[in-house]
């Protein structure tokens, strides 16, 4: 039995659940990093119609990382 695709495969499924949400403890850069690892297993087994969808949640994720970083600034600077 191969776990390591088992294991992608369920991540997968997990991940483009329609209902799915991150819990709170999992960080911007996390929920990215996951993302990417799996988006990365199955671009090495050539499942790309599965690599869309995971591509399309990268975009997502790292629009929403670049724009927390705009939100959390000091505010010290001057206009």
């Amino acid at each position: 039995m191969n776990y390591e695709k088992e294991v992608m495969e369920l991540a997968y499924g997990i991940l483009i659940k329609e209902d799915f949400k991150w819990r709170h403890e999992f960080k911007p850069n996390m929920k990215l990093e996951i993302v990417q690892l799996v988006l990365d297993y199955f671009t090495d087994i050539e499942h790309y119609e599965k690599c869309s969808k995971l591509n399309e949640m990268v975009k997502r994720l790292e629009t929403y990382n670049e724009n927390i970083g705009e939100t959390t600034s000091s505010g010290s600077e001057d206009p």
